[in-house]
């Protein structure tokens, strides 16, 4: 049942990712994702949590 789910979901994404207004959403979503992760507030969270793993390491 999972394999079945599974290529449901595949085939699926991929009529999605094959269209253009399914390419175009991906894109939005890389451009806000990129965005998000050069924000100075998320690389300072990143640089904290980077310092704790390593001091407990």
């Amino acid at each position: 049942m999972k394999a079945i789910t599974a290529l449901a979901a595949g085939v699926a994404l991929g009529y999605y990712l094959g269209t253009d207004k399914g390419r175009d959403q991906l894109d939005k979503a890389k451009g806000w994702a990129v965005d998000t992760w050069n924000d100075p507030r998320v690389q300072e969270k990143v640089s904290e949590v980077q310092e704790k793993v390593t001091s407990k390491a």
